[in-house]
C-alpha cells in the first residue's frame, strides 16, 4: 500500500507542477469555398501582455517575424502567400526600442489551397513563431497542425472545425489548475503533518458526538471549515494582486527568480534541513477558540490543522500559487485553493460517514517522510525551469540546454537511489533492505535518468520538450551567432523565410535542406 501511494505520487507530482508558460494558443479553421478551393484559417488568442510578430516583420537583429510552412503534397496547390490582419507598430523594449510590427491579444493568418482531387487527405502545415512582453521573449516555438479535409458534395460544402490542434478553452484551464490543486491536496495528505491527524479527528468527532449523525456532521463541517479557509486564502492573493500584476508574473525576470529561489527553499526543507512554521502565537490564539466549542469551535479546528500542517503544506501551496498566477488566469489562485482543500477536506468527511474504512489506512511511519523528501527532489528540478526562462530572456548563457539537462540527469539520478535506499536523510528510517516498491520506482526514475543523456549530444527528448532550453541554446551559441553575422552566407539558395532564428543564426526548418 505504501509503494502504490509512493508510486502515485511520483506521477502526480509530474502533472501537478509541470506547467509551463504558455501565453499563445492556436486553433485552425477549414472553409470549403468550392468543391475544388478550401480556405485555412489560423487563429491565435495572445495572453494579456504578451505579443507576437507578423509575418512582415524585419528580422534582421530583431524578433522572430511568425511564418507558416505547408508540407507539399499531390493533392493541393497553396494560391499566394498566408494573408494576415493589419499589425501594431511600436518600439520594442526587448530589442533596444527598434519599431517592431505585432499582434495582441488575437490575430488571424489565411491561406488559400486549390483541392486537386476528390480524395480525402490530410494537410499537415506549421507556424513557427516568437511571442514577448515587454520584459521577456520566450524562445521561438513551431506549433505543427494536421489538418483532415474531406470531400464534400455540391450542397455540402461547410465550415470545419480541427479539433485535434484546437487548443483548450479558458474553462479548461481553469480545470486545470482545480485538478493541479486537487493533485497537491492528494501529495499534502501524504505528508507526516497531516496523515496522522486522519484517524484522530475521526475518532474525535464519532466519541464526541451524541449520535452517528451528529459526530458525521460535525466532520462535514470541519471539511468545509478546510474548503472556507484556502479559498479565502486564494481569494485574497487574486484581490490582492489583481488580474494585471497576476499577468505580470509570468513574464518579469525578477519575480522568476523569487520563484526560483522559493522552489528551492521549499526543496531544502522537505529534505528535512528545517521546517517552514507559523509563529506559534498565532497556533495559541487558534487552539484556545477551537476549545470553545460549536460551529466556531469546528472551524478554528481545522484553522488549527491549517496553521500545524504549514511544515509540510506550506511549499506545496505556495508552489501551486506560484503556477496559479504565472498561468495568468485572475481566479487562477482561488481555483487552486479550491481543488487542494477539497482534496485535503473529502477524507476527513467520508472517514467520518464510514469510519470501518480507517482500518484499511495504512500505519504511519517513515514512509511520510519519504513522500516529502521525493517532493523535495520534484521541487528542486521545476525550480530550475524558473532560472531557465530568465537565463534565456536575458541571454546570460549560464543555465543553456546543456547544463539543464545534465542538472536534471544528477537530481533524479540522486531520487533514483534514495528510492533504492541507497541515500538516507536527516529523518529517514533506517532500511535493512529496499523494498519491492522502492526498487520499482528506483528502477522507473533511473530509467528516465538514462532517457534524459542523449539530450546532452542534441536529443529532442519530446517527453519533457516544454522545460529545456531549445536546442539552439547551447554552450557557445553566442560565439556561433557572431560568427554567423559575420560570413556571408553559403552558396546555397536559401529563402527568406528561412531565417527564423534569434542573433542571425542560419536556421533551417527542413532537415534536408539543413
Amino acid at each position: 500500500m505504501r509503494a502504490l501511494l509512493i508510486s502515485i505520487l511520483l506521477w502526480v507530482s509530474v502533472s501537478a507542477f509541470s506547467q509551463v508558460i504558455e501565453p499563445v494558443k492556436w486553433e485552425t479553421k477549414v472553409t470549403r469555398s468550392a468543391h475544388d478551393s478550401a480556405i485555412i484559417t489560423f487563429d491565435v488568442s495572445i495572453d494579456s501582455g504578451w505579443h507576437i510578430y507578423s509575418q512582415t516583420q524585419n528580422i534582421k537583429n530583431g524578433p522572430v517575424a511568425t511564418s507558416f510552412n505547408f508540407k507539399p503534397d499531390v493533392h493541393y496547390t497553396l494560391i499566394g502567400n498566408t494573408r494576415e490582419d493589419t499589425p501594431e507598430s511600436k518600439p520594442e523594449p526587448a530589442y533596444e526600442n527598434m519599431t517592431v510590427s505585432y499582434f495582441e491579444k488575437e490575430a488571424s493568418f489565411v491561406q488559400k489551397i486549390a483541392i486537386n482531387g476528390d480524395e480525402n487527405f490530410k494537410l499537415t502545415a506549421g507556424v513557427t513563431f516568437m511571442v514577448c512582453s515587454d520584459e521577456m521573449c520566450l524562445p521561438p516555438e513551431t506549433k505543427e497542425f494536421s489538418i483532415v479535409l474531406e470531400s464534400v458534395s455540391e450542397s455540402g460544402i461547410s465550415s470545419l472545425i480541427d479539433h485535434e490542434n484546437a487548443p483548450a478553452g479558458n474553462n479548461l484551464t481553469g480545470w486545470a489548475i482545480f485538478i493541479a490543486g486537487f493533485i497537491g491536496g492528494l501529495l499534502a495528505l501524504l505528508t507526516p503533518c497531516v496523515f496522522p491527524m486522519l484517524p484522530l479527528t475521526v475518532s474525535f468527532f464519532n466519541k464526541q458526538s451524541k449520535t452517528r449523525a451528529k459526530g458525521i456532521r460535525n466532520a462535514i463541517i470541519y471539511a468545509l471549515s478546510i474548503i472556507v479557509i484556502y479559498v479565502t486564502l486564494g481569494l485574497t492573493i487574486t484581490l490582492t494582486l489583481g488580474p494585471d500584476a497576476l499577468n505580470a508574473l509570468a513574464s518579469n525576470g525578477i519575480m522568476n527568480l523569487a520563484f526560483f529561489a522559493i522552489f528551492v527553499v521549499f526543496a531544502i526543507s522537505f529534505f528535512g534541513a528545517f521546517e517552514i512554521t507559523l509563529p506559534s502565537k498565532w497556533l495559541n490564539a487558534s487552539d484556545k477558540a477551537a476549545d470553545k466549542g460549536g460551529l466556531i469551535g469546528i472551524f478554528f479546528m481545522a484553522f488549527t490543522l491549517s496553521l500545524v500542517s504549514f511544515s509540510c503544506t506550506g511549499p506545496i501551496i505556495g508552489s501551486l500559487l506560484v503556477q496559479a498566477a504565472v498561468n495568468g488566469d485572475v481566479a487562477g489562485p482561488a481555483l487552486g485553493m479550491f481543488g487542494f482543500s477539497l482534496a485535503l477536506a473529502l477524507p476527513f468527511a467520508l472517514f467520518a460517514a464510514f469510519p470501518g474504512w480507517l482500518n484499511s489506512l495504512p500505519k504511519s511511519g517513515g514512509w511520510l517522510n519519504s513522500v516529502k523528501v521525493v517532493l523535495g527532489f520534484i521541487e528542486l528540478a521545476f525550480a530550475l525551469k524558473f532560472l531557465s526562462s530568465v537565463d534565456l530572456a536575458y541571454h546570460w548563457g549560464i543555465l543553456t540546454r546543456e547544463v539543464f539537462i545534465a542538472l536534471w540527469i544528477v537530481i533524479f539520478g540522486l531520487l533514483g537511489f534514495y528510492l533504492l535506499g541507497k541515500i538516507r536523510l536527516p529523518h529517514d528510517d533506517e532500511q535493512k533492505h529496499t523494498s519491492i516498491g522502492g526498487l520499482m520506482m528506483g528502477i522507473l526514475v533511473l530509467g528516465f535518468v538514462v532517457y534524459l543523456i542523449p539530450g546532452m549530444w542534441g536529443a529532442p527528448l519530446k517527453m519533457i520538450s516544454g522545460f529545456p532550453p531549445p536546442a539552439f541554446y547551447t554552450e557557445g551559441w553566442n560565439q556561433q551567432s557572431t560568427s554567423a553575422s559575420s560570413n556571408a552566407v553559403s552558396t546555397a539558395t536559401v529563402s527568406d523565410n528561412e531565417f527564423h532564428c534569434p542573433h542571425n543564426l542560419n536556421c533551417f526548418h527542413d532537415y534536408d535542406k539543413g
